[in-house]
């Protein structure tokens, strides 16, 4: 009896075995046979509707400079540093003396040329006092001239009228002796000799005036003439005397070198003992007001506009983000600021910082704004500039939208109950990757589908979907909820760059 029961039980589990071997054989195959038949079928993804910040950006990357700078320098050559009175980093204010030279040199040349123009002063006075003197002494001479020769010409005009009377008298006598009939052998001609005498003293004497006047004249006009450039000699001597004492002088007082601004020191160009030549020898910059010189493409630069909100990031500031504005948008490429040269007399405004321009972009300025103590000059600054956004908005990748036979934008939503619906939406604001979508249907228990491609296999849906994942969670990096977005490590989702 003990066999047959341990038979039993044997045949028993042998049975069992046989019937789940039978399964195993027709209803396994049947069901991988149904999932086969199946053919082709739809993956799909879900997200979970939020509502975040979508923001549309131009990124640029620039170096952090002062807004104000300027580069100080002394108008005098080859001259001694004497002292430095400043280093790197030290607070200036307007007027403070900087640098100041060796001026034993320049105090020589200041009182040579306060010499060189008294004696200037003195000898365009004798000249100028000659050439009056000379005048004077021409008018005297035309006029003494004038009157002896006026004398002579009266005493020739009445010497010619008394033998033309004489000569008339004469002439009358004749007459008379020959009405009497008492005859005469004189023919007068000694009286006729004594008129013409007259006749040519006196043109003789007429002639000479003018002669002598016009010479005396034009004596006067020459003299006159002289002291007009005596005059202006002395005005043009003098006024050159001027300047060079005028330059020495200021050559004097600029041998010391003062701040023009109040900043910071933010670079010495001179030590101690240097032969100066002239160059810019101290920059202050003003390390409260920072911007940063960025350039921006040309497909870009059409949608950059002055007050534009910048978003600003900097390695020592890791991800606190600094706000900035769009303050210059340059109209053509390479950079705005001319090459000038020396800064000139006491220096003059420059630009401090390496600029990011170039002849392949155009020039932009973005000014900080509430600047944190851990920035500096020549920091390197990830801007993003602000073309558009929404706060507080529900937005779904691209993919997630299509379109219906009606043209109307629709997404598919997986709500809290589990059940799948369409939802006709509004398309809002875009970025590169998501859509804003507004309807009253929507709600954050919703999934949103995202459709993706087709499989065959149920190996590549399981290898798929852990593709698909992977390539989601790569996608949440680019603006999704908490995921990190591009160029600025993390933050609030939908930040997305252009560049």
């Amino acid at each position: 009896m003990g066999w047959i029961k341990k038979h039993k039980v044997v045949v028993m589990v042998s049975a069992a075995v046989l019937i789940v071997a039978v399964v195993a054989v027709f209803v396994v195959p049947g069901i991988f046979s149904r999932k086969r038949s199946e053919g082709t079928v739809t993956k799909q993804n879900t997200i979970k509707l939020e509502k975040m910040n979508l923001t549309d950006s131009v990124s640029a990357t620039g170096t952090i400079e002062s807004a104000k700078s300027k580069a100080v320098s002394a108008d005098v050559q080859n001259i001694e540093v004497k002292s430095v009175l400043v280093s790197v980093g030290d607070k200036v204010t307007e007027g403070q003396k900087l640098i100041t030279f060796d001026k034993s040199g320049l105090k020589q040349a200041l009182d040579d040329a306060k010499e060189e123009y008294a004696d200037t002063v003195s000898q365009a006075s004798s000249e100028v006092s000659q050439a009056y003197q000379t005048l004077s002494e021409a008018k005297e001479t035309y006029a003494s001239e004038k009157k002896r020769l006026e004398k002579e010409l009266k005493t020739a005009k009445e010497n010619l009228k008394k033998a033309k009377k004489e000569a008339q008298k004469t002439s009358s006598n004749e007459t008379d002796k020959s009405i009497n009939g008492t005859a005469s052998k004189s023919d007068g001609s000694s009286d006729t000799l004594t008129v013409e005498q007259a006749q040519s003293a006196y043109d003789q004497a007429k002639e000479n005036l003018e002669n002598q006047n016009k010479q005396n004249q034009k004596a006067i006009t020459q003299a006159e003439a002289q002291v007009t450039t005596a005059n202006n000699n002395k005005t043009k001597q003098i006024k050159q005397a001027k300047k060079t004492v005028r330059d020495a002088k200021e050559t004097y007082d600029a041998a010391a070198i003062k701040a023009t601004m109040d900043g910071t020191v933010t670079a010495l160009g001179v030590s101690e003992g240097d032969t100066y030549n002239g160059s810019d020898a101290v920059e202050i910059s003003d390390l409260s007001d920072f911007q940063v010189t960025t350039t921006v493409t040309e497909y870009d630069i059409t949608n950059v506009k002055v007050g534009q909100r910048v978003v600003i990031l900097t390695d020592a500031t890791g991800d606190t983000e600094i706000e900035g504005e769009v303050t210059y948008v340059a109209l053509t490429t390479g950079s705005a600021t001319l090459d000038s040269g020396n800064a000139g007399e006491n220096g003059g405004m420059s630009s401090s910082g390496s600029s990011s321009s170039s002849d392949s972009g155009y020039e932009v300025v973005i000014k900080l704004k509430d600047i944190p103590d851990s920035i500096r000059a020549g920091m390197t600054a990830k801007c993003s500039i602000v073309l558009n956004e929404a706060s507080d908005v529900y937005a779904v990748p691209y993919d997630a939208i299509h379109t219906d036979t009606d043209k109307n934008n629709i997404i598919n939503v997986i709500d809290s109950s589990g059940n799948r619906k369409e939802i006709k939406v509004e398309k809002g604001m875009e970025t590169d990757y998501y859509v804003e979508v507004k309807s009253d249907e929507l709600s954050e228990d919703m999934s949103v589908i995202i459709p993706t491609d087709s499989s065959n296999s149920t190996e590549e849906k399981t290898e798929d979907k852990s593709e698909n994942s992977g390539a989601l969670d790569g996608m949440m990096g680019g603006g999704m909820p908490g995921g990190e977005r591009p160029d600025f490590g993390g933050g609030n989702g939908g930040f997305s760059g252009r560049r």
